[in-house]
Order: structure tokens, then C-alpha cells, then sequence
């Protein structure tokens, strides 16, 4: 059965689509009724869910249609309607209305690179040589007047049904990078690659075999949200994974490198409160997430919200933003705690075998000190606040503000070294994460006419 694919959407083939054209520009609107290969009613919830959320976004997403090659281009959601008949019988008629923008080679896509180095309290005041950004794997005919270097990075291939595959990232990286804009091409079946990716929970789905599997749900914008305590949140590139936490009663994550094959060197980390006494890995236990809110879905950059509390009358909230940026293996975050007379603790959930490397704290970060981490890859933590240099916290993998505020900004992330040197690339070492998170550059992408 022919399916329509509308950006990381797919659903079955319609029943009517209608392509038109006037001076205004072009149309195209199609309608029909799911069901059929897609009967779990689960399935067709979120499918309804994502399509008035890609209403609401204001951006421009591939359309691919397997019954016609010919429709595929760049299509924009204006509105999308979903009337349900019967919910036992899973019948759920929908109608969409999209401009459609052109096919490939009547645009392009531009990144515009803004932003600014992070306040920091280690008196770095100039740029860096590592602002960058990456765009879609697959691009081509990128041009920038600044010609940034351009490095490799191996990365998961999150469009792919095979769990092996990966793609090449080009890593542009140059001082002055945010001093001009990106343009590129990119070819509908390569848009999502490499790209930043939100899911939460999961639901059935059926092969046009009748093969039943759990997937994750995948966000298509911000406003199909539906995380209840206890579902799954993954934050992903295809490079750096980050997944929240289950537990009801600790504030927990999961971070996962990509490793050419597939994501390894799992880390679990955890929010606590309060000074953590000689002996132990934590403070007060923040209770486990309550909710998530996202707030930016978009293939370049994405970042989501989670919020939880300290105390059993349910006072002392902390809120906490995750970012991730295409191109980046590590995620930068941003904890508010309801006081700023507690410190914010976060660290490694159980204490290391071996004592972390603590001697670059003066420079705003530690690493782990594991001789052989798995697949010779160590965690780095960073912040642009200066740190606690109490060793019963940093040699056990926990940072803390040195000075008390309400507001703790830091980084969680990977230095990716080559299996046959052991050695990291100039782009993937330790200072080179830690300059690649304060020379903060932020990327917006958009499409443009050719």
C-alpha cells in the first residue's frame, strides 16, 4: 500500500489529492480515512496528534508520496482536520491543506548563525575557534564567505529501519562562523538525517506484512506533547542520545554516544540537593519527573523542559532545559532551583570505580577517569559557572556551583577518541567540547527560493 510521507509523518495513501496552482502560488490538499494497515488505535491517536501539531508549525517540511514520485518537494502545513466516526472501529477521516513550496531544485535552505560566547566566570572574553554548526547529512553546494573547516562526523542514521546505518555529518567550525549565513541543498530523503529528534513514549505500528512493533512516537513540532509520568522522553542527533529518567522518586537521565554502530558508553546521572556528605554519591532526592513541556522541535536545534520537586508537600520545584543542536555530542542544560541558597547537585548515579579527572576544574570542567572507557570514549562535565573543588564531589563525577545562585547552567557530553590511535580528532577533545558550548552559536534554518 502507497503511503504519504509529510515531514517525519506517514500515513496511508489518501483517498483524494488535489494539486493546484495560481498566481498566489500552489496547493495541494489531500484527504482520506485512516485505517487499514494502520487499525491499532493507538497508532491512529498519534497520527492525529501529529498532524494538527504540524499545523501549528510554521515551517517548511519534505513531502514524499510512494504512489507518485512526481509530488515530491517541500510542503508547508497550513491546516489539518481529523473527524472521528467510530473510535472502537478506528475511524478517523482526516483532510490536510499544504502550499507547496517546489520540489528540490526550485529551493535551498540557509542557516542563520547567531548568538554569542556564554557569561562565564573564567574571564574568557574572545572567541574561540570552535563555533559551528552542521548541516543535514547528504547536503551539498554549501557555500559560507567565512569557508569554515569541515570535519567528519559519524552518526546514526535515525531515518533508517536498520539499526546499523549511519551517515556522515560535515562539522563546519571557524571563529568567525556567526559572522555570516550557511546555504546548502538538500534532497528530501536526506532533510531528517543527522537531524535532532524528540520522542516520547511509544505506540503500536503495522507493516503493510501485518507485522505489529512498538516505535517510539516521534514528535513531529511542540505541540503534540502527551508525556504522562512514566513514559520515555528521548532527546537524540543521532550522535548523542539523552534519555529521561522513569523512576517516581529520583530525578535521573541516560546519556549513550554513537560509536560508528550504535549508541554505547551509558552513563546514568542524577539531580540531588543540598551538600552531599563524605561517603555519598548524592544529597536530598529530588522526586522523580512530573512533566515535560517542549519547547523548541526543529532539525537543528531541539530542546525540552522537565520539572520535578524536593519536597513530600510538593514544594521545592526545579525546572530543567535540555538543549541539543545538530552536530553536537553534547547537550547543554540548565537547571532553575526554587532557592538559591541550595546548591543543585549533578553527577554520576553510583561512584566511579575510578577517581574522576578533576585537574581541569580550574578551566570549567572534568572527565572521566576511566583508563579504558568503553569503546575508548569518556564523559566530560562543564559549566560556565566556576565549580566546587571539594574533591568528595568532583573525584566522585559531581558538579556543584562554587557560589551559591538559583540558576545552574552546564554540559553533558562525550570526547570521541579514534579506535586505532585512541586519539581524539582536533573538534572532538576535551577543550574543544568545552569551546564549542561557550562560544554558543545558535542556529535557526530555513527554506528559501533557489
Amino acid at each position: 500500500m502507497y503511503q504519504v510521507h509529510i515531514g517525519r509523518l506517514s500515513i496511508t495513501s489518501p483517498a483524494t489529492l488535489n494539486h493546484s496552482s495560481s498566481s498566489d502560488g500552489k496547493s495541494l490538499s489531500i484527504s482520506g480515512t485512516l485505517g487499514g494497515v494502520e487499525n491499532e488505535l493507538d497508532h491512529l491517536k498519534y497520527i492525529r496528534d501529529q498532524l494538527q501539531s504540524m499545523a501549528r508549525m510554521d515551517e517548511h517540511v519534505p513531502f514524499r508520496y510512494d504512489g507518485d514520485s512526481s509530488l515530491n518537494g517541500y510542503v508547508k502545513v497550513n491546516s489539518a482536520s481529523v473527524n472521528v466516526s467510530k473510535y472502537l472501529l478506528g475511524s478517523f477521516e482526516y483532510s490536510i491543506d499544504m502550499e507547496y513550496v517546489g520540489r528540490e531544485g526550485d529551493v535551498m535552505f540557509e542557516s542563520r548563525l547567531t548568538g554569542s560566547l556564554l557569561e562565564n566566570d573564567f574571564n574568557v572574553s574572545s572567541s574561540t575557534t570552535q563555533q559551528f554548526h552542521a548541516p543535514p547529512a547528504g547536503h551539498y553546494a554549501y557555500i559560507h564567505n567565512g569557508e569554515p573547516e569541515s570535519d567528519i562526523r559519524v552518526c546514526k542514521d535515525l531515518t533508517s529501519d536498520n539499526e546499523f546505518a549511519s551517515v556522515n555529518l560535515y562539522v563546519k567550525t571557524d571563529e568567525q562562523l556567526r559572522n555570516n549565513n550557511a546555504q546548502y541543498v538538500v534532497d528530501i530523503e536526506d532533510y531528517y538525517k543527522g537531524c535532532c529528534q524528540i520522542s516520547i513514549g511509544t505506540h503500536p505500528q503495522k507493516t503493510n506484512a501485518g507485522i505489529t512493533s512498538t516505535v517510539n512516537s516521534v514528535m513531529c513540532g511542540k505541540d503534540a506533547n502527551n508525556w504522562q509520568v512514566g513514559d520515555s522522553l528521548i532527546l537524540e542527533n543521532g550522535l548523542i542520545k539523552l534519555k529521561l529518567g522513569v523512576s517516581t522518586s529520583k530525578a535521573t537521565v541516560n546519556t549513550f554516544i554513537y560509536d560508528d554502530t550504535q549508541y554505547a558508553t551509558e552513563q546514568e546521572w542524577i539531580f540531588s540537593s543540598g551538600q552531599i556528605t563524605s561517603g555519598n554519591q548524592q544529597g536530598d532526592d529530588f522526586s522523580g519527573w512530573r512533566r515535560v513541556q517542549i519547547l523548541v522541535n526543529r532539525p537543528e536545534v531541539a530542546i525540552v523542559r522537565c520539572t520535578t520537586y524536593l519536597n513530600t508537600d510538593k514544594s521545592g520545584r526545579l525546572t530543567v532545559d535540555f538543549a541539543l543542536r545538530r552536530g553536537s555530542h553534547f547537550v547543554s542544560v540548565i537547571s532553575n532551583y526554587y532557592t538559591a541558597g541550595t546548591p543543585v547537585n549533578f553527577g554520576l548515579y553510583t561512584t566511579p570505580s575510578t577517581a574522576t579527572d578533576d585537574s581541569t576544574i580550574s578551566s570549567g570542567y572534568i572527565i572521566d577517569g576511566t583508563a579504558s572507557p568503553e569503546d575508548n570514549n569518556s564523559w566530560i562535565l562543564g559549566s560556565t559557572a566556576s565549580l566546587s573543588t571539594d574533591t568528595d564531589l568532583t573525584e566522585n563525577g559531581i558538579i556543584q556551583r562554587a557560589v551559591g545562585g538559583a540558576t545552574f547552567p552546564f554540559f553533558i557530553g562525550y570526547i570521541l577518541r579514534d579506535e586505532d590511535t585512541g586519539q581524539p580528532s582536533d573538534i572532538d577533545d576535551a577543550a574543544s567540547i568545552y569551546n564549542q558550548y561557550i562560544d554558543n552559536v545558535n542556529e535557526a534554518q530555513r527554506l528559501i527560493k533557489a
